[in-house]
């Protein structure tokens, strides 16, 4: 078959200035070309070496929701960092402006809480909560029918001010549905218990959520310290 690293190497700096022609001129970045045994392991040892805060990838085949294959994964049950998944045919016309947390309505002093926070001001960014219920819970908290809808109050995690937004749905994705999700927003999730400590593990709840969100989401390593990725 003879050697093809050649020609594969050739593709990837093909694609690599593909990609560098979308970002704005003003955007300092840096392109590696690197071999792994795969996708997902080469990422992780890239994120490493580099130092790198956060890891973003894009989706799979599909428009409009965060698809995944099996290279995303991989990485979303391994990676150090958090991972930041765009939409498939994403094009943000605007710079973040609302951080969204993911916190749980047993739980709300996630560490979620806390490291939404502290991204929403380091961003200049408005914070919300979200707290999904399906089912049985979005029942018993007031939906007789297991009909759609959401409320919303002030501040029950991390910071007081912030509005803290309760999607109920017969199922997560009508639950998903309900809310009215800024253009400019992301959403932070927290990773499953089963994480290993600084590592993320993509938990049943958070994939659901995922296949059917229509804004970013950054998935969260297990015990993250709440400080945000610097500003470069």
């Amino acid at each position: 078959m003879g050697n093809v690293q050649g020609i594969i190497a050739e593709q990837a700096q093909q694609w690599i200035h593909e990609a560098e022609a979308v970002i704005p001129a003003e955007v300092t970045h840096h392109s590696h070309v690197r071999p792994a045994r795969s996708v997902a392991e080469g990422l992780v040892a890239a994120v490493e070496e580099l130092g790198s805060d956060v890891l973003v990838t894009g989706s799979g085949i599909g428009f409009g929701r965060i698809m995944t294959h099996p290279a995303v994964t991989a990485l979303l049950h391994s990676a150090p960092v958090p991972v930041a998944l765009a939409p498939a045919g994403y094009r943000a016309a605007t710079t973040i402006t609302d951080v969204m947390g993911a916190v749980s309505a047993t739980h709300p002093q996630h560490q979620v809480a806390g490291t939404s926070e502290a991204w929403a001001a380091q961003l200049g960014a408005e914070l919300s909560y979200v707290t999904f219920q399906d089912g049985d819970a979005a029942r018993g908290a007031g939906t007789p029918d297991g009909g759609s809808g959401n409320s919303s109050d002030e501040g029950e995690a991390g910071n007081s001010s912030a509005k803290h937004i309760v999607a109920r749905g017969k199922t997560l994705r009508h639950a998903v549905d309900t809310v009215d999700w800024p253009q400019g927003a992301i959403l932070l999730i927290g990773s499953s218990p089963l994480a290993r400590r600084r590592h993320i593990f993509l938990g049943m709840t958070a994939a659901r959520v995922l296949s059917h969100l229509p804004i970013p989401m950054v998935l969260l390593p297990r015990d993250l310290e709440s400080s945000a990725p610097q500003a470069r």
